[in-house]
């Protein structure tokens, strides 16, 4: 006994022992998993250099910076190119210490040669809708020579199912990560278990840069001093206003990632590598903020990316805001400021690690921590289109400073991908939403039989009742060879069996039928499924999936053109696929919504769910949802239309973009919601607004609601008006026979029963006061009534809802004076009044136009908008952006005047104490501030304002992506 104590000791000992050493080894968090059974994938054979296999990475979602274009000719407003053939710098240190910053100094003579278009973010509305945010970065175009590589297609090998699969999120801010006391884990850089040979590395594109079409207009209008004045007035203002938020961020959030401008207090949802200052840095230098930027600049030293708040690096977000914001700052600042440089390449390398998977689509939720780095593992099989499509500026231009070609590498894959796949989907020329980048297709299970079972006994439970089980009968093989006549013979001799043994011989085939049907719901351990290699594809089992250039997908086509430009026109796939797209989308996504002014031809980019089966309503539904992450659409359509000589794509472009001016001008505050719901007009050409079709796609069921009145109330109204006929002395002497001729065979009528149902408590009170009389007191009155009281239908029970002292016509013709004289009783003999139900009645049911106008009134809706699906502002970006493009490229005086308004409302509706607020409800005249300032409002909303009422050749079109 004492042994087997001890022994009982040393084992708990033993468990705590295990527990402690996963806890203080890092293993717990989720960012990590266990070693155990994740063999190395890669051949024995296969090596790659070390300077071309960075570690650990992870992907998220991006908003697109922007790109300076330079052309090889040296066009005017170009960003001084690196003396240096190659990037011999020193790497940057992947250690916990920063390395020294640079000692150079800006020159200011650089300010007017750099420039910077953005693109826009996207957050995830739900849901996970998720959205996905636009790029914004300015990098240079340079060009290039390389040698030409083959691609080499990567292994698609099953990886070890311990690995887990991971879905991380965007924006996600780690609540108590800051603790002094436990050590901080770094990222190192590890072998890659799926090397890319250095001969087989995708090179930058090689030639003479092409001179591409100009983009901007020449036919801007002439100022006078009075206009040019009043320009110059509000510049100031909106330079005024971001200096006003980046003092709040400087003085309250310094080296965090967003400030909270209501409270002063801040918030680190990316990675808590200062977001917000990496992000303004060209911003800033547009701005002419020089002192300010040469302070940030100097900051950005102290960020170490080797670690993080986060186990998960969201590649995209990473992406657009730091790497993005890091390599269009360099550029801009004409390349003297070596750590930002030195940073951005750390950053990637970091990076980089995510493409490591057997077909080199990235991690875009990466795992960096060691532990998990040093696994294998691929791509998810549900990817965000946005995710993985919106990765390409930012890394070609790092490929382009640095000469490291494996940057470009990892993009020109997703390419690739991206092309063979485009004219395969269920929308040619168009991607879903979702995606698998997994690069290995499972085989679809084998299809399971339903059976007609009860849920309480399980799926394997067969309905022995049902006709449809096969008879289980067969005849033995003696008995093949008989014929019939013979074989009922002998049944005719069969002697009878007792009830008891055919009972038993029964109940035992029906046990035999059930064991039967339920045998192929048994567990067994199946083999695992094999990896087929494939390429990019819809996620397995997607049935109807969705098309849209919206929230989610929206930066994955905006890179197309921008990534043609920074690659000088050297590469004619982003062009073919452009276009492609562009198609697609004027075919199956574009819509004019139905509003009041019948003047103003508005454009929309909604949604397509489709089953790919055809183009009939049955496969395939139009969602007219209008967002603002879509507002990009039109500053797209105007580049792509000057770029690629597409000229109808101009007033494409205007109507989508006066179709987002239209959606500010229509709320309360001036600003745009972050999506709602249009009516489609049938007609693009014409479209009269129509009240009635408003209404009825307000109330969708009122031809419903009002076609009849409800059954409960006609129940309730007649079963009332029964109650107290039956309760008076003065009832109709034939409700009697008309109550017993809707018995039933237990008495009771119908409409009594319909009582019990509808008006249970009456019921109830009724039977109270019925049970004062007892049997006796029944017995006297049924006595003293003579056989003339019994019903007329001979068997039947008396109807409980007549009255006893209801009489026929005969005894009612006795004299007055005996009906008038009551006999004498005592109190308990009084029969007591039946009590006198008030009819219910319902409130009156609201017609289409009262209740369309309900919710009009209640939800604040503009003509022809049927739902506000998304309320709040975000300081968003999108819309400003293709306003200033629209204007730089067509010189309209429109779009500066729009967008004044615009500023000013944005301006009204957003001030705090320490910055700009992002608000819950652009419909309410006073909206509530959510106390959130995202990084874009500095690095892209502001920017984009700025450059509207610059000069037009102050960072042109067509020097800067």
């Amino acid at each position: 006994m004492l042994r087997l104590r001890r022994s009982r000791i040393v084992l708990v000992l033993a468990v705590f022992a295990v527990i402690a050493l996963y806890h203080f080894s890092s293993l717990s968090g989720p960012g990590e998993a266990s070693e155990v059974g994740l063999e190395p994938l890669t051949k024995p054979d296969d090596k790659s250099p070390s300077s071309s296999s960075p570690t650990t990475l992870r992907d998220t979602p991006t908003r697109n910076k922007e790109s300076t274009i330079k052309e090889s000719t040296g066009s005017k407003g170009a960003v001084k190119e690196d003396t240096d053939d190659s990037y011999n710098a020193e790497k940057p240190s992947r250690k916990t210490s920063p390395r020294p910053k640079s000692a150079e100094t800006t020159d200011e003579s650089h300010a007017d040669d750099d420039s910077d278009t953005s693109t826009t973010p996207e957050t995830s509305d739900s849901a996970q809708e998720a959205d996905v945010a636009e790029p914004k970065d300015v990098i240079n175009i340079t060009k290039f020579n390389g040698e030409p590589a083959a691609v080499a297609h990567s292994p698609a090998e099953p990886l070890p199912d311990t690995v887990p699969e991971f879905h991380g999120q965007g924006r996600f801010e780690v609540i108590g990560a800051e603790d002094e006391g436990m050590p901080k884990i770094h990222w190192t850089q590890l072998p890659e278990h799926f090397p890319i040979p250095t001969k087989s590395l995708i090179s930058l594109p090689t030639g003479k840069v092409k001179i591409l079409p100009k983009i901007q207009t020449s036919k801007f209008s002439e100022e006078s001093s009075d206009e040019k004045a009043a320009r110059e007035a509000k510049l100031d203002t909106i330079k005024k206003t971001f200096a006003f938020s980046w003092d709040g961020y400087r003085k309250n959030a310094w080296m965090q990632d967003e400030l909270s401008p209501v409270s002063g207090k801040f918030r680190n949802p990316f990675c808590g590598w200062s977001a917000t200052l990496v992000d303004a840095l060209d911003s800033l230098w547009m701005l002419g903020m020089k002192e300010e930027f040469e302070e940030a600049a100097q900051a950005i030293g102290k960020i170490d990316f080797t670690t993080s708040i986060r186990n998960d690096l969201p590649l995209f977000e990473v992406t657009i805001r730091y790497l993005g914001g890091l390599v269009s700052a360099y550029d801009l600042s004409g390349a003297k400021y070596r750590i930002l440089l030195d940073k951005a390449v750390e950053l990637a390398d970091i990076l980089m690690g995510a493409f490591d998977t057997p077909n080199r689509m990235p991690m875009t939720f990466y795992l960096w921590k060691p532990t998990f780095a040093s696994q294998p593992h691929r791509a998810k099989t549900r990817v965000v289109l946005a995710e993985l499509g919106s990765l390409s500026l930012e890394f070609t231009r790092l490929a382009q400073i640095t000469k490291e070609i494996k940057y470009y590498d990892a993009i020109a894959r997703i390419t690739d991908e991206f092309e063979r796949w485009q004219n395969h989907t269920k929308i040619p020329g168009l991607w879903p939403k979702q995606v698998d980048a997994s690069g290995c297709k499972k085989p679809e299970p084998a299809p399971i039989a339903r059976l007609d079972h009860s849920a309480s006994k399980g799926p394997g439970y067969y309905n022995v009742q049902s006709p449809q089980i096969p008879s289980t009968d067969k005849p033995t093989p003696a008995e093949k060879g008989v014929d019939s006549e013979t074989r009922k013979a002998s049944e005719k001799e069969t002697p009878d069996v007792s009830s008891s043994e055919t009972q038993k011989t029964h109940s035992q085939d029906i046990e035999k039928r059930q064991i039967l049907v339920r045998a192929p719901a048994v567990e067994t351990e199946k083999p695992k499924p094999d990896c087929v290699p494939q390429g990019l594809s819809s996620p397995p089992g997607s049935g109807w999936e969705d098309f849209t250039i919206g929230g989610m997908a929206d930066s994955t086509y905006e890179y197309l053109p921008k990534e043609y430009m920074l690659l000088g026109g050297l590469e004619e796939k982003y062009q073919t696929m452009y276009e492609s797209a562009a198609e697609a989308t004027k075919e199956n996504l574009l819509f004019r919504p139905m509003i009041e002014d019948e003047t103003r031809n508005l454009l929309v980019a909604g949604q397509i769910s489709t089953s790919g089966k055809g183009s009939s309503s049955r496969d395939r539904t139009l969602k007219a949802e209008q967002s603002h992450l879509g507002c990009f659409a039109g500053g797209m359509f105007a580049v792509g239309a000057r770029l690629f000589d597409r000229k109808d794509d101009i007033d494409i472009a205007k109507r989508l973009t006066d179709g987002c001016v239209w959606a500010y001008e229509m709320t309360a505050t001036g600003i745009m919601p972050e999506h709602f719901l249009h009516i489609p007009c049938d007609d693009q050409k014409e479209c009269t607004f129509n009240e009635t079709v408003w209404y009825e796609k307000l109330d969708p069921y009122s031809s419903r609601r009002g076609s009849r009145t409800p059954i409960s109330q006609v129940v309730l109204d007649n079963n009332v008006d029964t109650s107290r006929k039956a309760g008076s002395k003065d009832a109709d002497p034939g409700s009697k026979a008309v109550a017993s001729k809707s018995k039933g065979v237990d008495g009771e009528t119908s409409d009594s029963k319909l009582l019990k149902r509808q008006l249970g408590s009456i019921e109830n009170d009724k039977k109270l006061q019925d049970h004062d009389e007892t049997d006796d007191e029944k017995e006297d009155e049924d006595q003293e009534d003579g056989p003339e009281e019994a019903p007329a239908t001979s068997g039947k029970s008396e109807d409980k809802s007549v009255p006893v002292d209801e009489k026929p016509a005969k005894e009612k013709g006795k004299s007055a004076e005996a009906s008038q004289t009551p006999t004498p009783t005592s109190t308990e003999e009084a029969e007591p009044l039946a009590p006198v139900v008030e009819a219910y009645t319902p409130p009156p049911i609201p017609s289409q136009e009262e209740y369309a106008q309900g919710r009009i009134r209640n939800e604040k809706l503009p003509k022809g908008v049927i739902r506000i699906t998304g309320s709040k502002y975000i300081l968003r970006p999108e819309a400003i952006e293709s306003v200033f493009i629209m204007y730089r490229v067509t010189g309209d005086d429109y779009w500066r005047e729009k967008g004044w308004k615009m500023f000013t409302s944005i301006q009204n509706a957003t001030r705090a104490e320490f910055g700009a607020s992002a608000i819950s409800d652009v419909m309410s005249e006073t909206p509530f501030p959510l106390d959130e300032m995202e990084s874009f409002w500095l690095a892209e909303t502001l920017k984009y304002f700025y450059l509207l009422f610059s000069e037009p050749d102050f960072y042109s079109l067509d020097d800067y992506v």
